[in-house]
This record gives C-alpha cells, sequence and structure tokens, in this order.
C-alpha cells in the first residue's frame, strides 16, 4: 500500500491561508446589546466612507469599521451606557441640527498619534466610535462623529448632557 504524504495538503492550505487573510474582517469585540434591532440599522444604513476612508467588514455584530492599520475608525453599536457622572458631557450639532451627547475619552492626549473614543449619552442603545487623532486631516477629531449624526439620529434618546 502507498502511503501518503502527510503533508501533501498542507502544501495547498497555506496559500489559501494568505489569500483568506489578505480579506480578513477588522476584529472588533462584540458589545453586549451587539444584536438590537437599531444597531442592525445603524450597521446596515452606515456609509461606504467616512473622513475619506473605505468602509470595512468586521468580526462582529453590531459594529463597523472604515480604514486601516494606523488610521482604523471603529463604531461599536450596544455598548454599556453610561450611567449619571461627572466627567464632562459634550453636545456637538451638525450643520442640520441634528445632536449627539458624548463623553469624549483621549488615551495619551498629548500625543498626535493617541487614540480618542467619543461614548454616546443618553442614546438607547448606546454607542462608541473609536479614532486616532492621525485618522482624521486637519486634527479635528469630532468630525467623523458629526459625519455619523443624521445616522444616529435615528436612536432612541432618553437624557442628554446638562449644564
Amino acid at each position: 500500500m502507498k502511503r501518503q504524504n502527510p503533508f501533501r495538503y498542507a502544501a495547498l492550505a497555506v496559500p489559501f491561508a494568505v489569500f483568506a487573510l489578505s480579506g480578513c474582517a477588522v476584529t472588533v469585540p462584540a458589545a453586549p446589546n451587539a444584536s438590537s434591532p437599531v444597531c442592525a440599522e445603524i450597521v446596515r444604513s452606515a456609509p461606504a466612507e467616512l473622513a475619506g476612508l473605505p468602509r470595512r467588514e468586521t468580526s462582529s455584530q453590531g459594529s463597523v469599521a472604515w480604514g486601516e492599520g494606523e488610521s482604523l475608525i471603529v463604531l461599536r453599536c450596544g455598548v454599556t451606557p453610561p450611567g449619571p457622572t461627572s466627567e464632562r458631557c459634550t453636545s456637538l450639532e451638525d450643520a442640520s441640527g441634528n445632536r449627539i451627547d458624548v463623553l469624549v475619552e483621549t488615551e495619551d492626549s498629548d500625543r498626535p498619534d493617541s487614540i480618542v473614543t467619543f461614548r454616546s449619552y443618553g442614546l438607547s442603545p448606546a454607542l462608541d466610535l473609536t479614532l486616532p487623532r492621525a485618522a482624521v486631516p486637519g486634527g479635528q477629531v469630532s468630525a467623523p462623529l458629526l459625519e455619523l449624526a443624521p445616522l444616529l439620529a435615528q436612536v432612541p434618546v432618553h437624557a442628554r448632557c446638562s449644564g
């Protein structure tokens, strides 16, 4: 009986694995309430481009990504909503009057390559948008969030920033 080479199929698998990995989805941790119907609509309606970056597939429900590497922007829907807080709550409004209230978290804010996360305040389900400062031309880190304002306007509001 002829013995088969155990590496015969492995040699075929390597080029396939390289091909498969080249088209991989962006790995995004799933949010606790990502299966919300509102999140499904947000993902379905999210733009093909944000801040000039193309939309990418993600690994989890309720998430959308744009760009890659150092310029990756990620939107997660269904994150745990912030409760009452003493953190600074900021209201942003686009030219059409769509208002978004957010808590802003910045990692190493003095660095130009720092990561900024906008966590929605008062939206149900809650969302967060995470981006590196370097991904936004001109350094206006709120610009991608304002681009998404019409999309986020469809999320029910149950509270607003005070003060």
